[in-house]
């Protein structure tokens, strides 16, 4: 089968019906925890479905915490009026040099002759930082990025523990290939092998489990 054909089998509204539906079929069967966890050592070994269920729910919070961070670096953006950097007119350089530090302030505007210039500078980027740093706390967005960093770690150690566990029923094996297929190819837009191929085996899989 091409993938053409098998784009044809499978067009995108039907993908995304698909991994819903799995991931339906497999939220019957393993309902959801009260939060993310990191833990595994209290998942029975074997227990595909279990891993699964940490590895989802470690998953759409990734997700969730994703959009709110993006949708409060938004709000802190035009709370503080920019990222906190400053644009420096350098000589001798075409274009303008963006700075973060008075570290690098000073690396660019070195000797006596650049004092008032380094001065002036740094009294800009300190403000920047300061608006910056008021909407941060104001929104939320770093402590929002944090918490994202940290599921993120839950979620690769749940992945890890989902696909090296042996599979002892096919809804453990339907389990494994749907989170690599929602990790890997989150929106399903892959449409070169193996990706389609794998999607038609999926649904597959989930139809002899559960026939319509």
């Amino acid at each position: 089968m091409t993938d053409s054909e098998s784009d044809r089998i499978l067009p995108a509204v039907t993908r995304r019906k698909m991994l819903f539906a799995t991931t339906a079929y497999l939220s019957a069967l393993a309902p959801g925890a009260s939060h993310p966890s990191s833990d595994q050592e209290s998942i029975a070994p074997g227990n595909g479905l279990a891993l699964w269920r940490a590895w989802y729910d470690a998953h759409e919070e990734g997700k969730r915490l994703c959009h709110q961070q993006q949708r409060l670096e938004t709000e802190v953006l035009k709370s503080a009026g920019g990222f906190p950097v400053l644009k420096l007119e350098i000589p001798g350089e075409d274009k303008p040099v963006v700075v973060r530090t008075c570290q690098e302030i000073d690396s660019w505007l070195p000797g006596d002759a650049m004092a008032e210039a380094r001065k002036t500078a740094k009294t800009e980027l300190a403000a920047r930082i300061k608006k910056w740093n008021a909407a941060d706390e104001q929104f939320g967005y770093s402590r929002t990025r944090h918490a994202e960093t940290q599921i993120a770690g839950i979620e690769e150690a749940s992945a890890n523990s989902l696909w090296e566990a042996p599979a002892l029923t096919t809804s453990d094996i339907i389990a494994k290939l749907h989170s690599i297929i929602e990790t890997e190819d989150p929106g399903s837009h892959f449409k070169e092998r193996p990706w389609p191929q794998l999607r038609i085996i999926l649904a597959d899989l989930v139809r002899i489990e559960h026939p319509a």
